[in-house]
Order: structure tokens, then sequence, then C-alpha cells
């Protein structure tokens, strides 16, 4: 069945503003949040839930085609405590998948980090998804918790043919926290993490249009042969095409 309504969670969040503007002049949209979000998009229907209320979730899943779920501890995430993790991110992606399974939705498209997948010490670059990773004690409740939303997406796309694509953006530039990529004085191996957030709306409307793929995890970085996360695949598969790739900034192959 064509995919028509999409419910995006964390809809007020800065990531999510431009995953609306790609979609909603396509698709009937229904954002929801704690917060109603502070720019109004046309056509576009509001539901106050809370991802950690399983109920609430549920409900605003009704009726929905696909669901492209955002909800994340990012900004000022440093400091916090684990439960807030486990509880916002974990429980709040498993209450997503299983509204999903609940409501027949057909798609759940999960924004993950390429934080989930750290490429282990020695490890060839660019970064291929599935090639071995290794947790570090930095960010690490983020990157857990990351990498544990993945494994619910595929524990229910196993058990109940729930298609998942996990979307894992890199640094995404221009929240007016992350300084912007430079290119380091010496290039030794691939380096570049960044994304323009422009590209990861471009990546998830090419997860919601693809009909072979159901079940996957893709990196949306730029595209540079400097990039240190692997983004042809998506190309491959998805059709993702970067068109925001700091041309400014010398792009090396090492």
């Amino acid at each position: 069945m064509a995919i028509e309504k999409i419910l995006i969670t964390g809809a007020s969040g800065y990531l999510a503003q431009f995953i609306i503007e790609r979609l909603y002049p396509k698709y009937q949209l229904t954002l929801t949040d704690i917060v109603e979000p502070k720019r109004d998009f046309d056509g576009t229907t509001f539901i106050k839930a809370d991802v950690t209320n399983a109920s609430e979730i549920e409900a605003a899943c009704a009726e929905q085609d696909a669901v492209v779920h955002l909800v994340a501890l990012v900004r000022e995430r440093h400091g916090k405590p684990l439960t807030l993790f486990a509880d916002v991110m974990v429980k709040g992606t498993w209450n997503v998948a299983e509204a999903c399974a609940r409501k027949g939705v057909q798609k759940l498209v999960n924004i993950s980090s390429i934080s989930a997948c750290s490429p282990a010490p020695g490890a060839k670059l660019p970064y291929q998804v599935d090639d071995a990773f290794q947790f570090g004690a930095g960010d690490l409740y983020y990157a857990l918790a990351k990498h544990l939303g993945e494994q619910i997406g595929l524990a229910y796309h196993q058990a109940h043919g729930l298609k998942v694509i996990h979307v894992r953006p890199g640094v995404i530039a221009g929240d007016g926290l992350n300084p912007g990529p430079s290119a380091p004085e010496v290039v030794t191996d691939p380096w570049f993490v960044y994304v323009d957030p422009r590209d990861v709306a471009q990546c998830v409307e090419r997860a919601i249009e693809t009909e072979s793929i159901t079940y996957g995890a893709y990196n949306a970085v730029a595209g540079r042969a400097d990039s240190r996360f692997d983004w042809k695949q998506a190309k491959k598969e998805l059709g993702y095409s970067p068109e925001h790739n700091w041309d400014e900034i010398p792009d090396s192959d090492q």
C-alpha cells in the first residue's frame, strides 16, 4: 500500500523542521511532541504526546502509514542521568515500535546516529554498516541508547514484519552547538563526519519511498571521499544523493 499518512515524533526538534519541510508537500503529516512546534506548517496536525507514555503514542499512531521517529536527548544531554536516556530513548523507541505493530503501521524510519557504531580501533575506513564497532566512555549513554533503539527496530521487523529503516546522521551542522567542520592540519584517515540537515531530510524521504528495502541501516553523511562513514550504500540502495558537501573544504581520499 502506498504511504500517505506519516507521524513524526519529536516534531519540535531542530532536525524535525527540515524533515517536515521536505515531506509535507507530498504527505499528510501528523506531528507529535511534548511541546508544539514553533513553526506552523500548513496542513499538518499536531498531537501532544509523550513517547514514554505507551497509550499516548499508540493513540498517535492510529491510522498512520509510517512513522519517522526523532525523539532523543540531543542538546545539553551531557551530565544527564542514565535513567533519562533509558526512559526517553530506549523505552520511548520501544513504545513507538510496539505502537506501530499494534496499529498496523507499515514502516518505521528511526533516526539513529553514527554514534551508535563508532569504528573499532584499526578498522578500515570509511566505516561500512555492519563493520566492527566499539563503544567508548565518552557519550556512552547516548551511543548505547541509539544502538539499543536499532535493536528494538530489528526485533519488531523480525517478529511483526514491520518495515524498519535506521537513518544514521553524522554530526548535524547549523544547530548552533556544533562549531562546524574545519580541515585538520594533517590528514591521515577519512575524517569528515558532518552532514547538512537538508541532506538528512532527503535520506529520510528516500527511506520512506523505497519499496525494495524492508530492513536496513544507512549512514547519512556528506558525500565526500574523506567521509569517515560510508554514504555510498545509501546512495546505491535508497537513492540518497547528498547535495551539501562543504565544497570550500578540500576533499582528500586517504
